[in-house]
């Protein structure tokens, strides 16, 4: 089995990802859309989070 990398593109990707979608939601006007857009830029943080756990050194097989 090939050892899992912490730090791949795709996890930078993720985390770009989720913080460009808060600060954009951020700049938005209160409203339906903001909140929509918040909500989405917290989905990606989410998804980069079980992205860096899943994909951890620290994460080990179950014996």
């Amino acid at each position: 089995m090939s050892k899992r990398v912490p730090s791949s593109p795709g996890d930078r990707d993720l985390n770009a990802k989720a913080m460009e979608a808060l600060a954009k939601a951020r700049k938005m006007r209160p409203g339906p859309e903001r909140i929509e857009a918040l909500k989405n830029a917290e989905k990606l943080r989410q998804a980069a989070n079980t992205y860096n756990y899943l994909f951890s050194s620290e994460l080990k097989r179950p014996d």
